[in-house]
């Protein structure tokens, strides 16, 4: 005996159409989405959507052209700013000293660590120090490497430092300091000179011209006190570049390096001369020395 589905019963004289809800689950009622009088929005800005691949323009640069310039602000989120382009504009920055608990309650000293900040207080670069632990016995003559890492953690300025003779060389060329750009580009060196009635830091560019000059009294020299000031001028000594100072900072409860700008616009591969001259005078005249 057959069995007749229900579902499929149609009656002849009712609607032609055909009724699948009992097979989509949908009700048998037609519905059009209504019909929109709101006009689609046109971007017109200059900044146009991309909807094709990008094409080559004669615009008179050649491949080998680099885009970036160490002297231009990057502000956009394609390309934000990054290694030396953090210093393009500061009137100032501060090296801080960092600690760990550890390092107050472990007798054995550990190699240093610095923070270097922005006018607004805004962590800049990270700097570690590398050290043989067998030279450590020479204390701030000691030969060691600054790595100046920014926010990206990408390394920027390598800074090596020779080991130093310190009175056992009076009136010659001692201590100096190479910073190296990645990958392998000599940014400047900064060398420490002596006279006989006056001390000297010399700031040189990657062709080791002398820029600028630090000139530091004898009796300073022998007997620097902890917060200090220190002129930064120019190859003729007549013009005041910056200023280096050294200071206690309430906030930190430490002592701060401070280096002033005289003009904010600075190339910025002259103003990380000033932060390396900044490293270097604290090496020399505030670190424990062994002799």
């Amino acid at each position: 005996m057959s069995h007749t589905n229900p579902n499929l019963h149609r009656q002849e004289h009712d609607n032609p159409t055909f009724d699948l809800s009992w097979d989509y689950g949908y009700d048998s009622e037609l519905r059009i989405a209504p019909t929109s009088n709101v006009v689609p929005v046109v971007h017109t800005g200059e900044n146009r959507i991309i909807t094709a691949q990008p094409q080559q323009q004669d615009n008179g640069l050649n491949s080998d052209t680099p885009i970036r310039s160490v002297n231009s602000p990057f502000l956009t989120p394609f390309n934000p700013r990054s290694g030396l382009d953090f210093l393009y504009g500061l009137a100032s920055v501060f090296i801080e000293q960092t600690y760990e608990l550890n390092e107050f309650l472990s007798a054995v000293s550990s190699d240093n660590r610095y923070t270097i900040r922005g006018p607004s207080n805004e962590a800049l670069y990270g700097v570690s120090e590398a050290s043989d632990p067998g030279d450590r016995c020479w204390g701030s003559l000691r030969p060691f490497q600054l790595s100046l890492v920014d926010r990206s953690h990408q390394e920027v300025v390598l800074l090596k430092k020779n080991l130093g003779c310190g009175i056992f060389c009076c009136f010659c060329k001692n201590q100096f300091l190479e910073l190296w750009a990645t990958p392998g580009i000599l940014l400047g060196c900064i060398q420490q000179d002596y006279s006989l009635t006056s001390r000297e830091i010399i700031l040189m560019n990657g062709d080791l011209n002398t820029m600028f000059r630090i000139p530091i009294s004898l009796g300073n020299a022998i007997h620097m006190p902890k917060e200090a000031h220190f002129l930064v001028m120019d190859r003729d000594l007549r013009t005041q570049k910056g200023t280096i100072t050294r200071a206690w900072n309430v906030g930190s409860s430490a002592y701060t390096n401070n280096v002033y700008f005289a003009e904010p616009e600075l190339d910025v591969r002259l103003k990380v001369l000033f932060v390396g001259a900044a490293f270097l005078l604290e090496y020399i005249y505030f670190q424990s020395n062994c002799c």
